[in-house]
């Protein structure tokens, strides 16, 4: 295995744990709300509010990640 063929292992195997991380989040997240024990007064009864905690960690690893990206893979 080259340096190219490593690089490009470790950034599938990077963004096979944020998705598996981003899906079990979103599920967690999607199961909590459809339990149907919701306190009025309690911000975990906001789906969008909990979606947005499950998406907003994956969109700064995306913005952390792309520079690397760019500079080894992207001509």
């Amino acid at each position: 295995m080259n340096e190219l063929d490593f690089r490009w292992a470790l950034m599938a195997l990077c963004l096979l744990i944020l998705l598996a991380s981003f899906a079990a989040l979103l599920w967690a997240s999607w199961r909590h709300h459809r339990r149907g024990q919701l306190a009025q007064d309690n911000f975990h009864s906001s789906l969008l509010i909990e979606m947005a905690w499950t998406i907003a960690p994956c969109i700064i690893v995306l913005l952390l990640v792309w520079p690397i990206v760019r500079i080894f893979w992207l001509p």
